[in-house]
């Protein structure tokens, strides 16, 4: 490329990747037609293929900045859309606390998963998902059953099978900077925690409000750790040990061109752009969620500069206590956010029901348009034979609408208008093969 020509390439990749930006954070690109979507995707695409072997990949991330959800490497990447927070959802109580610190995992190996949170005086409750793998429903909470133990003032809770033994272990973090760590000695479906022990594995105590993360943030098959501390500090501990017997190397502060939050950067790990490594977020004192794109690779991480309530996001109440999980098994990250009086916010990811380059896949059938205004298409694309059943059930698992016909040849297309009101729904398709069961969003 010609050092004119480059220069004139770039220009115009800054000039529409700002405009581009414009439009995600002042929430008008969901508003503007998926026709004029896809030209500015592809013309990013097109102007970022032509530049990537001439500038550095992290300088082309961070002129795309929220834009860079869209590209990668240099092929196209679906975009992350996060919807409004809900309050308590899934029938949660929030318990008598003055703030809450969650994490999912699946306790009781029924499929679906439960939340452990960790509280103001240090407890931990147990909230059972009694519902489906698809619609979640919390039971009332139980405080510090399984051998769990309040270890002092404040709990924040990591859960992860630490030693590779098939169930899940428990991390908790407190007021004094001490992490706690409650080996499962159960089994996958009945877990019973040994009593805790500090500061294991080499681990060495924080300044104050230790707050963990677990990762393998190198790609090296074991979980690394990151703890938050006061002051807004993150700590990382590399876990140098093996998938079964860790063993933490001593903490390096703010690695990987991670910024110091305001007081407090409380961090949460997910790969919100596919792109094969973890990303984090961080939710921070007066509830602000900040991104910090990884633009290294999985084995070398570099983050680039965070960006504020990025992907539709918005602020929590006072601190905000974040825990990615697939709460709804439709195969993307959903957010939570523990609050200071105790509350839950649930964010949504929709990602999957972007629908912008082609209908989505689930199963053996296709469903599209999703989100749409009502009338949408199934396309059964790998049942040939028998009879199949179609559910759109609301969110508080009412069917609300059901057709049933038999197959006549193979890819056979359904088009539906059950005019329903706006909302989010669940699609289950029952064929002799089984079921699957997407999300569909009703505009």
């Amino acid at each position: 490329m010609q050092k004119n020509g480059y220069s004139r390439v770039k220009r115009e990749f800054s000039n529409l990747s700002r405009r581009v930006n414009q439009l995600i954070i002042s929430h008008e690109w969901e508003h503007i037609s998926e026709f004029v979507r896809n030209i500015l995707i592809k013309k990013l695409n097109s102007l970022y293929r032509r530049l990537y072997r001439f500038v550095n990949a992290a300088e082309l991330r961070k002129i795309l900045a929220a834009a860079a959800i869209f590209i990668s490497f240099p092929l196209i990447s679906k975009a992350q859309s996060f919807q409004l927070p809900l309050q308590n959802p899934f029938g949660f109580i929030p318990p008598q606390t003055d703030f809450i610190s969650p994490a999912f995992a699946d306790l009781d190996g029924d499929a679906d998963l439960d939340m452990l949170a960790g509280t103001y005086e240090g407890n931990v409750v147990f909230y059972e998902n009694t519902g489906s793998v698809n619609l979640p429903l919390f039971a009332t909470g139980q405080t510090n059953v399984f051998g769990l133990t309040q270890n002092g003032d404040l709990a924040f809770i990591a859960t992860a099978d630490i030693d590779n033994d098939g169930d899940i272990d428990v991390f908790s973090g407190g007021y004094y900077g001490t992490i706690w760590y409650q080996e499962n000695t159960g089994t996958p479906v009945s877990p019973a925690f040994s009593p805790a022990i500090a500061n294991p594995f080499g681990l060495t105590p924080s300044v104050q409000f230790a707050i963990p993360a677990l990762t393998d943030i190198d790609d090296d098959g074991d979980l690394d750790l990151f703890v938050s501390e006061y002051y807004g500090n993150l700590k990382y501990y590399e876990n140098t040990g093996t998938v079964e017997n860790p063993s933490f190397a001593a903490p390096v502060q703010n690695p990987f061109g991670i910024q110091q939050a305001y007081m407090l950067g409380i961090p949460a790990f997910a790969d919100i752009d596919h792109d094969g490594d973890m990303d984090l977020f961080e939710g921070e004192y007066y509830g602000k969620i900040k991104y910090f794109q990884n633009t290294g690779t999985p084995s070398l991480p570099a983050f680039a500069a965070p960006l504020e309530n990025p992907f539709g996001l918005v602020s929590a109440d006072t601190y905000a206590f974040l825990a990615f999980a697939d709460i709804d098994h439709d195969g993307d990250a959903d957010l939570f956010a523990g609050e200071i009086y105790g509350n839950l916010k649930f964010y949504e990811n929709t990602e999957i029901n972007t629908g912008i380059y082609k209908p989505e896949t689930a199963g053996d059938f296709m469903l599209f348009p999703n989100p749409g205004n009502g009338k949408f298409t199934i396309e059964l694309s790998g049942a040939t034979k028998g009879n199949v059943h179609v559910f759109v059930a609301n969110a508080a698992g009412q069917v609300v609408f059901h057709d049933g016909f038999a197959i006549r040849q193979q890819g056979e297309k359904r088009t539906y208008n059950p005019e329903l009101s706006s909302g989010i729904y669940y699609l289950t398709v029952e064929t002799v093969d089984g079921n699957v069961t997407r999300k569909l969003v009703i505009r």
